[in-house]
């Protein structure tokens, strides 16, 4: 798989949109830089989490959006952290002001580790990143009320579906399948037919999510290793974790379809992590 940057690219093309499906939104496109800031936690004393905040607000350019960067790790690290009042104001605080900015990557990190708490006091201001200027930081905003929004962003991101950026489809797709609910189906069914292959598969996997078996063609077809053929930009490691995911929701699904690709991947797949899930996936059929 492809190295994941310090700091979110900009910019990219819809070639690249195509590729990122592989590219484990969101949480795990970042979890090389969260890895790293758990590294520097573990060297000497490890900051708190009000430490951090006071960084972010006081610190030097670069110090402020590596503390961001650094609550971030915190919140990925499950290190049980208080997300209380206070907290929420100070963090959505920070996040306003950086609007008017200019350190780089700072917003960005404050809409990941916003995201990352998973609390819906967090949806006011990530729904107004659904509008930042930023590329990325729209995205990162949008992927980020997947997890910590509610009914507001189900009614904002459900028009997002018709919007003509792929990679704003794609994100808004991811969001509204985390977020669960089934009201949302119908809306998601017709872009099984979108013309970017990545909008059809993640569509099928929400729709997995909500219950809704409407995409079991393409998941089906994301269970034969042969169907990645065509798509020259797909890596081993990403076609490994693409099968896997399928697998997932495949045992979720149960339909008798993908039980020939799952026997076939349990016999036969040189990936023995595949051949494991595929060989628990036939166990609830």
């Amino acid at each position: 798989m492809d190295e994941i940057p310090d700091q979110p690219t900009k910019g990219k093309s819809v070639r690249v949109v195509i590729h990122s499906f592989f590219i484990v939104p969101f949480l795990i496109a970042v979890l090389y830089v969260l890895i790293q800031a758990l590294i520097g936690l573990a060297v000497g004393s490890p900051p708190t989490s009000q430490e951090a905040l006071d960084t972010i607000s006081r610190g030097s350019e670069r110090e402020r959006w590596q503390a961001a960067r650094t609550l971030a790790g915190m919140l990925q690290s499950g290190r049980g952290l208080t997300v209380d009042q206070p907290f929420v104001v100070q963090m959505t605080s920070a996040y306003r002001r950086s609007a008017s900015e200019r350190t780089p990557y700072l917003r960005f990190y404050l809409i990941l580790a916003m995201g990352l708490t998973r609390d819906v006091r967090f949806e006011p201001a990530l729904l107004e990143g659904v509008e930042d200027e930023d590329r990325a930081n729209q995205l990162a905003a949008i992927h980020a009320l997947g997890l910590a929004g509610g009914a507001q962003a189900l009614e904002t991101l459900t028009p997002l579906l018709a919007h003509p950026d792929p990679a704003v489809v794609h994100k808004s797709v991811i969001a509204l399948g985390w977020l669960g609910d089934t009201d949302v189906a119908p809306s998601l069914r017709p872009l099984l037919e979108h013309r970017e292959p990545n909008v059809r598969w993640e569509a099928a996997i929400a729709l997995a999510q909500l219950g809704d078996r409407s995409g079991v063609e393409i998941i089906n077809a994301l269970l034969d290793r042969g169907y990645y053929g065509q798509f020259t930009e797909v890596e081993q490691s990403e076609e490994d974790w693409a099968i896997r995911m399928a697998v997932e929701i495949a045992a979720r699904l149960k339909d008798p379809l993908f039980k020939e690709n799952l026997v076939r991947l349990s016999k036969t797949d040189p990936n023995l992590q595949v051949v494991n899930a595929a060989l628990i996936a036939l166990k609830e059929f």
